[in-house]
């Protein structure tokens, strides 16, 4: 697990191709490090917020707008991270979404930059905390859990739920619990 980052991200919606990040966390298993920030958002992407996702990250219930970075120092923080998540795994709760929303946000930041646009740093293969713990309780693989049912089948209890810090260390104690369990055989079935 040296080389695993797990993400996490909070954003204005599901649509790769019109949402983006309104907050960014990750942190290394192997060293402990742990990188939040949030970026900054043009007024016409915040327009384009899906209400529901808003809702649920508590947007401004947290005043998320008011920590916002400006736009130089969020590109200095997507291109930091990404520096950082060169050839590592990342993983996640739901990977392939924070993937993807991670890139999204950096398109963002780059739109009307004359910086060329950046491949996928990582490694292709991504670590998936909910198929790993299906595979831990043999539960069915086509109804993967979601970080919350991942939490109370491995007893990690989230602090923040619905925070890209919360979420990603709440990840983080998932995937350790899932690796000891695993070492020690101790994934149970729920279906005995």
């Amino acid at each position: 697990m040296s080389e695993l980052w797990v993400v996490d991200v909070e954003t204005t919606g599901l649509d790769r191709n019109q949402h983006v990040p309104v907050e960014v966390a990750a942190i290394s298993l192997k060293t402990g490090r742990e990188i939040h920030f949030v970026p900054f958002i043009t007024g016409e992407a915040l327009d384009n917020a899906e209400p529901e996702a808003i809702r649920i990250n508590r947007y401004y219930e947290r005043a998320l707008h008011k920590q916002q970075l400006d736009a130089i120092a969020t590109l200095n923080c997507y291109q930091d991270l990404f520096e950082l998540l060169d050839g590592r795994t990342l993983g996640g709760a739901n990977p392939r979404f924070d993937a993807d929303m991670l890139m999204a946000g950096y398109e963002h930041i780059l739109a009307g930059e004359t910086c060329v646009r950046k491949a996928e740093p990582w490694r292709y293969r991504l670590s998936d905390l909910s198929a790993y713990t299906a595979g831990l309780f043999q539960l069915d693989p086509a109804e993967p859990p979601g970080l919350a049912k991942c939490c109370e089948l491995l007893g990690v209890t989230n602090t923040a739920e619905h925070t890209a810090l919360g979420d990603a260390q709440a990840t983080r104690d998932c995937f350790c619990c899932a690796y000891e369990r695993g070492k020690k055989g101790r994934g149970t079935d729920p279906h005995a």
